[in-house]
């Protein structure tokens, strides 16, 4: 039954080219974004969990001020 509908919509058969083009596309622009992440700024937040005293928070939030704000 779906088959049937699927074939009678007219230009259907762009759609799964687009959404992979899509999804190329953000997956390529996340490694992109991932890749060109700062090392340091990453080592820094990878041990705030494991960190009791707070000074990784504290050389976290220092290094926010000194950039001028927050950095994504």
């Amino acid at each position: 039954m779906y088959k049937e509908v699927l074939r009678a919509i007219v230009g259907i058969e762009v759609f799964p080219v687009l959404s992979l083009l899509i999804f190329l596309a953000v997956f390529v622009g996340m490694l992109i974004w991932v890749a060109r992440l700062d090392r340091r700024h990453l080592a820094v937040h990878a041990n705030l969990p494991l960190d009791d005293d707070g000074t990784a928070a504290a050389a976290a939030a220092a290094r926010r001020g000194a950039l001028g704000g927050t950095q994504l």
